[in-house]
């Protein structure tokens, strides 16, 4: 069962640094918890530039479904199956710790963020990657443990010769929001994550989070900017129609 991988991931948060593994507590792959069986179907539309019959350039929403099911199962290894317009793929998985995990912990001062009408004061986790190298890494985590999700704030900065070259930043921005998948309401935070690059380049996601669903996102709008404007032919946006979460 996939319960199994979080006690094979557990000896890799019991390690030196107390602080990072404290901060740890909590964290998994939103497939982690799904057995074999397992499966969503999400429907997906993007834009698609094309000319229409006057000879104008056009944006056409074009509408693509597409099911994950978990295949198989080995150990802290699994293999993801991705169904899509008689297109079949499997992907491997690998649920082990990203690289800012091995990093040294240190504690900030806490901090309180507001969500809606209600604020959260954090307990706030530095944790810094080859800090005296030449290529470092920052990841600073606000967490509350009565707020939903294993974070409030999350932070991960990339650094070239003590520049910065990539953000990633998911922020907690809604409670308790339903969200109805069929006949069934499905209660959901909300997360926007921006990620951005030196080039000028940001994606900003705004996804709908629910732990019983297989992937852990029940809804997705993305939108791509370029030195502060929105390109709309790279909008896109995804959805799930149907899940059956195995755990």
């Amino acid at each position: 069962m996939m319960k199994s991988f979080a006690l094979l991931i557990l000896p890799a948060f019991l390690q030196d640094d107390p602080v990072v593994a404290t901060a740890l507590r909590g964290y998994g792959h939103p497939w982690a918890d799904f057995r074999e069986g397992s499966t969503v179907t999400y429907k997906e539309t993007s834009r698609r530039p094309e000319v229409d019959g006057g000879g104008n350039l056009v944006l056409k929403d074009v509408v693509t479904q597409v099911v994950w099911s978990m295949a198989s199962t080995n150990g802290e290894k699994a293999v993801l199956r991705i169904q899509s317009e008689g297109q079949d793929s499997e992907v491997p998985y690998h649920f082990v710790l990203p690289n800012w995990t091995k990093g040294k912990g240190e504690r900030k001062a806490d901090e309180e963020i507001q969500i809606g009408g209600k604020k959260f004061l954090c307990k706030v986790t530095t944790i810094s990657v080859d800090p005296d190298q030449d290529a470092s890494e920052v990841t600073t985590i606000w967490q509350n443990p009565e707020a939903p999700g294993w974070a409030v704030k999350f932070r991960n900065e990339t650094f070239v010769r003590g520049k910065s070259n990539t953000s990633e930043e998911a922020v907690l921005v809604g409670l308790n929001e339903t969200v109805k998948v069929g006949d069934r309401e499905v209660v959901c935070r909300v997360v926007q994550v921006t990620t951005e690059v030196d080039t000028g380049g940001r994606v900003v996601k705004k996804e709908w989070r629910a732990d019983e669903i297989p992937g852990g996102i029940l809804r997705r709008e993305t939108r791509h900017y370029q030195r502060g404007r929105e390109i709309e032919a790279a909008f896109s946006k995804m959805e799930v129609v149907r899940f059956n979460g195995r755990k």
